[in-house]
């Protein structure tokens, strides 16, 4: 009985320690699951973020599909195959999470990664609510990705880019029976300092030359010989390739854009140009206070319209009409008893504000007498400054040739003029190109079969007898292509054939210099040359320069300038 006490006094220890077992176990357990728990969590939210990350690269993948597939399609003349549309796919059932409607656009996926998709549009509006239009800046696309049942979604702003900002010389012809589109006169030379591309073939005669610092071979698919060579390429440069042809829209179809109409024909649509134009109202010229001011400053008090404007033929006659360009008269005029002797006039000078004129006919030879002054500032009549846009189609069955020998003179930023001639005639003229802006001036023309040569012809003089020397520079867009390449770009980016019309030819533009060894002036286009064929004669320079205006240019793709995560 001695011991009976120590020992109850151990059982009872025993049960605490048990019970304190049970509870340290318990605890154990609730951690170890808690932290089971934390890892499966963590784990899923992983795998999660991990997909999310896919289907965020798969609306990345699709709206690098939209742009190129814009891009690709500029030529299309329906708006609605120039981009993926804002509507459901015929069957579409699937819906993105929150939206009560099957989800809109084009549907893909991504070469080699078969665990998602993605679906595409290009509208007008932020919501997706109406399709891209072809022509409205800025635009949006929207892309949507889904891989594993995880979604994500991308829109992004984007700006039109300009058809003329891409390159600085491209002949876009490719006719089974008419291959040819670049050719190059015996003994010329013909430098380009920009992208050259051609989707036919190129002939160049003997001892001439034709380079440019990357030159690119379209339409391989077609012709496996024949196009650029090495030859073409200067010190440095490239030589690339593409199977796909350059496709770009034709005049009537960039009209068609303008006026919203797209099932007009090509002669409905130039109707309605002929019928939207600025000649009786657009064509200023220098008054009798700029005159007798000796006051050559380009300004609404400087300047009024001209009486009736231009008619549809562009000739030198039109200047018969034009004030005088102060400074420039031989005589000033004076009495002689009750008889006045007028003053004999120099140089007559015609501006042309921002808009569009129509011209049947361009038939401009070189006259030191007339000045034509193309002016996007909006100085003469004092408008906001806009593009200036001569849209050549004649409608009869035999339309006439074209031709530039006249120095055409621009105004830049600041009210300086641009002198073509390189001949600084007049107080506020300047030989310098920099500050003037190749996008404010465009010429399209829309006469197939037929030709617009820009000349630099020689022993020119101007209105004091002097040589005029250097280049005559034309700052401008020249867009010249009436019939699509026979071959179009497949849904693939390769080749298929296209519907040929065999009532089209193309149209040409020439360039051609004073002479073959650059000495006495090329015949110079600042800005870029795109037509369906491509004629150089003599010294000629094509000197690409990105447009800082581009108005309402065609749409060679987009520019994107904001993305956000929607």
């Amino acid at each position: 009985m001695k011991h009976s006490q120590p020992r109850k006094r151990q059982r009872r220890e025993a049960g605490i320690a048990l019970v304190t077992a049970l509870i340290i176990t318990l605890i154990t357990a609730t951690l170890l699951a808690a932290s089971l728990t934390v890892s499966m969590t963590a784990n899923k939210l992983g795998w999660t973020q991990a997909e999310a990350e896919s289907a965020l690269q798969l609306a990345d993948a699709g709206v690098n599909w939209e742009l190129q597939y814009i891009a690709e399609n500029t030529g299309q003349t329906n708006v609605t195959l120039m981009s993926s549309q804002p509507v459901a796919a015929t069957g579409t059932t699937i819906e993105y999470p929150s939206e009560n409607f099957p989800i809109k656009g084009y549907n893909g996926t991504v070469p080699g990664y078969s665990g998602g998709q993605f679906w595409v549009y290009a509208s007008n509006d932020s919501a997706g609510n109406t399709a891209w239009d072809g022509v409205t800046s800025p635009f949006y696309i929207t892309a949507s990705g889904l891989t594993n049942g995880v979604w994500n979604r991308v829109q992004i702003t984007t700006t039109s880019a300009s058809i003329f900002n891409v390159y600085g010389s491209g002949a876009l012809g490719s006719y089974t029976n008419s291959p040819t589109t670049v050719t190059v006169g015996s003994g010329s030379s013909v430098v380009v300092s920009g992208s050259a591309a051609v989707n036919g073939t190129v002939s160049t005669g003997s001892g001439s030359s034709f380079t440019a610092p990357t030159a690119v071979n379209s339409n391989t698919c077609t012709y496996s010989s024949g196009q650029f060579t090495s030859s073409n390429v200067s010190s440095g440069g490239s030589l690339c390739s593409r199977q796909a042809p350059v496709v770009y829209p034709t005049c009537a179809s960039i009209i068609r854009k303008c006026c919203g109409q797209s099932s007009y024909t090509d002669s409905q649509a130039w109707t309605w140009r002929a019928n939207n134009c600025n000649n009786s109202t657009g064509v200023y010229t220098y008054n009798s206070n700029a005159y007798w001011n000796g006051d050559t400053t380009i300004k609404p008090g400087n300047c009024s319209q001209v009486s009736g404007g231009c008619g549809t033929t562009l000739n030198n006659s039109c200047w018969n009409n034009a004030g005088t360009c102060p400074g420039t008269a031989n005589t000033n005029g004076y009495w002689w008893g009750w008889w006045q002797q007028a003053p004999t006039y120099a140089v007559q000078t015609l501006i042309f504000e921002p808009g569009d004129y129509y011209f049947t006919s361009c038939q401009l030879a070189y006259n030191c007498s007339c000045q034509l002054i193309i002016d996007p500032q909006g100085l003469a009549s004092g408008c906001t400054p806009g593009q200036v846009r001569f849209w050549l189609y004649d409608p009869g069955s035999s339309p006439k040739n074209d031709s530039v020998a006249l120095p055409i003179d621009c105004t830049c930023p600041g009210g300086a003029v641009f002198s073509c001639a390189g001949t600084a005639q007049q107080s506020n003229c300047t030989t310098n190109s920099s500050n003037c802006d190749c996008g404010m001036f465009r010429i399209y023309d829309g006469k197939d079969n037929c030709s617009c040569t820009f000349n630099r012809p020689a022993n020119c003089n101007d209105c004091n007898s002097n040589t005029v020397s250097g280049d005559f520079t034309y700052c401008c867009g020249c867009y010249a292509c009436t019939k699509q390449p026979d071959t179009a770009v497949s849904s693939t980016g390769g080749c298929q054939a296209a519907t040929d019309d065999p009532t089209k030819h193309g149209c040409t533009v020439g360039l051609c210099g004073c002479d073959s060894n650059r000495n006495h002036g090329c015949c110079h286009i600042t800005g870029s040359c795109l037509c369906d064929k491509l004629t150089c004669q003599n010294s000629c320079t094509i000197q690409y320069k990105a447009s800082a205006f581009c108005g309402n240019d065609p749409c060679s793709g987009g520019q994107v300038t904001s993305w956000c995560k929607k």
